[in-house]
């Protein structure tokens, strides 16, 4: 029996107006209307960052085979599903590059999409079930499941999975429980979920998870997946509407060049044995339809299940995604690796919490020397900015955090951020333009309160005699957020011909202030003790007045008021 057909059902909620109002709509609903709508406007961040690349999938699929007009590209051969037969023929690479670019260009300027997606979609209708025993969405059949020997921690069948756990919002494992959950046991069981609910979380699911599960399948000796996105720093680009969205994320020029003749392969292409036989061979995946719609686990939901407090997904878990070097991923920060396992490779670098995604200015926006990497997302908004004219786009930071336990890595909060900074000033990456100008700005910012700041807070600490290893840190974080939106403000307020010297001049002048607010409060809370200080041999070796007097200097030559 097949029920609940994501093409048709509603459960992809979007905010519909200016006002805030959200109503949840089919895929086929989204496509047809993206224009119309502002933003995704699921439960959490990351599930929307999860149905967007579901979502960029589809559109990568379709426009790496048919133009904006619908018409397939001549050189390609598919289908009667609309399958792609052949990679691109390097012959015709060129031309296949520029005709994507052309279909971007045209998909921009017309503000909707065509028919063909919707066509697309009802070739693979029966691939979009959520409740099915041939094709269920982002699962295995039974028999899929079961086909090959698992190990797990008691016995030798699939985990179990209630709910509770891949519900986000809560997260809760056999183990530990959710107190503060948007669910309490007094008022409503954390086990019931609806099917709109159900397809949401299992999209997520599939790219955040963790390793708290046993099931394992025998023959696979290497890491099991934690969940691609779980261990990215994710990042995106946000429109004025939806569609916008969309196409700013779309990616249909690879900035690598390796990847530009792969085929587009998302999962609802593979069978769910297919999909296992290949992760756990190690195939590698080289295309972003499939990236976008990687599973870190066999899932497995009975057909005729009910939705009660007795419901469960049954799992496996698969091989992670090679991490190393994998820049088929564009929309992450990187980090390069001096040491441990990934030594001399790059790999995926997840958000800090709690540090503005704006301390990473200079790793998102900058290539400054060979160990760095800017995502991918970024040279491609630099591409298309060249064509798209004003865009208005804002550059969001998604990120999971887990529990800390190794042993399954339980996902239990999200970071979300994002930077509004002019198209065009993020254009000007001339050498003394204004991204270069930004990053010594953002370095100056951290060198003001991690060295100079930091420094005097600690000699502080010292004169006061205070043993709480929390009293430095927790100032510096003062600090920080105190800039936070100033900084914000001043990067949104900048444009592209304004005296950059001027501008830059009248920030520092705000960041001492507020700098200086922070030391000054550590004065005014002064007493005797501050004032007599500590001494050496007999001779007055330091007090808050000659800390202060440091700090000020230091500050002011750091600067360059002096």
């Amino acid at each position: 029996m097949s029920r609940f057909n994501l093409l048709e059902e509603p459960w992809i909620p979007v905010m519909a107006d200016d006002m805030g109002s959200t109503e949840e709509v089919s895929l086929i609903e989204l496509f047809l209307n993206a224009h119309k709508y502002k933003q995704l406007a699921g439960e959490m961040q990351m599930q929307n960052f999860a149905i967007l690349r579901l979502l960029l999938a589809v559109l990568h699929t379709v426009f790496s085979r048919f133009d904006a007009r619908g018409e397939p590209y001549p050189y390609l051969a598919l289908d009667e599903k609309f399958r792609q037969l052949q990679e691109v023929d390097e012959d015709d690479l060129e031309e296949h590059e520029e005709n994507l670019m052309a279909t971007w260009e045209a998909l921009w300027n017309r503000r909707s999409f065509p028919e063909i997606v919707v066509e697309y979609l009802h070739k693979w209708k029966e691939h979009f079930y959520l409740f099915d025993d041939r094709h269920p969405f982002y699962q295995v059949t039974k028999e899929e499941l079961l086909k090959r020997r698992i190990k797990a921690g008691r016995g030798s069948n699939p985990t179990q999975i209630w709910p509770r756990t891949f519900n986000r919002t809560i997260s809760e494992s056999g183990n530990k429980i959710a107190l503060f959950s948007p669910r309490y046991e007094s008022d409503g069981n954390k086990d019931i979920i609806i099917e709109r609910e159900l397809a949401r979380w299992l999209v997520l699911y599939q790219g955040v998870v963790g390793t708290g599960d046993k099931a394992v399948y025998e023959e696979f000796k290497g890491t099991n997946s934690k969940g691609w996105i779980y261990d990215i720093g994710g990042i995106a680009l946000r429109g004025k509407n939806l569609y916008e969205t969309l196409l700013l994320n779309l990616v249909l020029v690879h900035p690598e060049e390796n990847y530009r003749t792969s085929i587009q392969k998302p999962c609802w292409e593979y069978t769910g044995e297919e999909i296992i036989d290949n992760l756990l061979k190690g195939y590698v995946v080289d295309n972003l339809a499939e990236l976008y719609t990687n599973w870190s686990r066999a899932i497995y939901i009975e057909p005729e299940a009910e939705l009660d407090e007795n419901f469960y997904i049954s799992t496996v878990k698969l091989p992670e995604i090679n991490h190393q070097d994998q820049f088929l991923e564009p929309m992450t920060l990187w980090r390069y690796n001096t040491q441990g396992p990934n030594k001399d490779h790059f790999t995926p670098r997840k958000h800090t919490m709690n540090a503005s995604f704006w301390r990473s200015f200079g790793t998102v926006f900058l290539t400054k020397e060979s160990n760095n990497k800017r995502p991918g997302i970024v040279d491609w908004f630099y591409k298309i900015a060249k064509i798209a004219g004003e865009t208005e786009a804002v550059f969001e930071s998604y990120g999971m955090e887990s529990d800390g336990n190794a042993t399954s890595w339980l996902p239990v909060d999200e970071y979300f951020d994002f930077l509004d900074i002019n198209e065009f000033v993020l254009a000007d990456v001339q050498e003394d333009g204004w991204v270069a100008r930004i990053d010594r700005e953002v370095e100056t910012a951290k060198e003001v309160i991690e060295n100079v700041l930091r420094r005097f807070v600690n000699e502080v600490k010292r004169i006061r005699n205070i043993d709480n290893n929390d009293y430095v840190n927790k100032l510096i974080q003062k600090a920080y957020y105190s800039i936070d939106q100033p900084f914000r403000h001043w990067l949104n307020s900048l444009k592209v011909n304004q005296d950059k010297d001027e501008r830059i001049k009248q920030w520092r002048l705000e960041l001492r202030d507020i700098v200086r607010k922070q030391a000054d409060f550590l004065v005014q809370s002064a007493g005797n003790r501050d004032y007599k200080g500590i001494y050496d041999k007999d001779k007055l070796f330091s007090n808050i007045a000659l800390a202060y007097n440091q700090f000020d200097y230091s500050l002011n030559k750091t600067l360059g008021f002096f």
